[in-house]
């Protein structure tokens, strides 16, 4: 009797329930990613920029330290570096983020930051050396018209940025760097051990930052909206969400997990329509150009996925 089928039915079904349930809770951490923007901009009415992404990487990084383990023992001089460089594009990013979003709105900040997707395979390609194919160029085309329907405000000859929504835009491009620096390092080290590292950096980075600015030295601790804020981006997003999106990389597609990714932007929109910001049709044909300059960035790996499975 042959037992093969009977082996490989039973791995494969379990394979593809572990896949669902992987992307499924990866949709429940994206869905976390979007409507922590509505959150952000609440605690940044009582505290400064620096103030609350200091509280919010202190709680990621002991998230991520309790997380770790053993894998402490595996730490050496190689972690130093990408440590550095990770944590320092890692604070520059929501710096410039946290800043930005004090001055627009959650649904606008959460489509800025999203054009991160489209910058990578045209940074990936650049450091490369090598020509960003035609899906990376339309997608980011279609990503900048609609930045500038968000973005741009007034008559044709007068046209200016809106407040805030320079600098968020500006985090778009960092978040890019910080995807392109962790495809680099991450497969050299263990993953958990330098995402608590490089997390620990940017906290540090941070806390300096903030004894340096102008910013009040003091955390409003009985503010109901800063805890809310600061544990769900430091303990959800940054602690857990790292552990998710980990390990959902590791059974998913990277195409699908982009596709997964690009609900952020949508669920920051719906949060921020539900706390009753004005979602304007400007925004919404602005919000979906972004939307689709994601898709077709990724484009490319779909089609070459459909090609390998039509030829096996």
């Amino acid at each position: 009797m042959d037992h093969s089928k009977t082996l490989i039915a039973p791995t494969n079904f379990w394979r593809a329930r572990q896949t669902l349930l992987a992307e499924l809770v990866f949709v429940v951490i994206v869905f976390f990613w979007g409507i922590t923007f509505v959150f952000s901009k609440e605690a940044l009415q009582v505290v400064g920029p620096l103030a609350y992404n200091t509280m919010r990487m202190t709680l990621g990084t002991l998230t991520l330290a309790l997380l770790v383990g053993r894998d402490w023992r595996q730490i050496n001089q190689s972690y130093l570096w990408p440590s550095l460089v990770t944590g320092l594009i890692l604070f520059l990013s929501y710096a410039t983020q946290a800043y930005g979003i004090q001055f627009t709105t959650a649904s606008k900040a959460g489509f800025l930051t999203g054009t991160n997707l489209v910058y990578v395979p045209i940074f990936s390609a650049l450091f490369l050396r090598r020509m960003p194919s035609w899906t990376a160029i339309t997608g980011v085309v279609l990503a900048f018209g609609g930045l500038y329907l968000i973005s741009f405000e007034g008559a044709l000859g007068n046209l200016f940025l809106a407040p805030g929504d320079f600098w968020v835009a500006v985090s778009g491009i960092g978040w890019a760097l910080y995807v392109i620096a962790l495809a680099n390092y991450a497969p050299r080290l263990n993953v958990m051990a330098y995402s608590t590292l490089h997390v620990g950096v940017a906290t540090l980075f941070s806390g300096i930052s903030w004894i340096f600015s102008a910013e009040p030295l003091y955390l409003p601790l009985t503010s109901s909206p800063l805890w809310l804020a600061a544990l769900s981006t430091g303990v959800i997003v940054m602690g857990l969400g790292t552990s998710v999106e980990t390990w959902t990389t590791r059974l998913v597609s990277p195409t699908r997990v982009a596709l997964i990714v690009a609900l952020e932007p949508v669920f920051a929109a719906l949060a921020g329509w539900w706390v009753g910001e004005i979602i304007t049709l400007r925004i919404i044909t602005g919000g979906a150009l972004i939307l689709a300059g994601m898709l077709v960035a990724e484009m490319r790996h779909i089609l070459k996925q459909g090609q390998v499975k039509v030829n096996t």
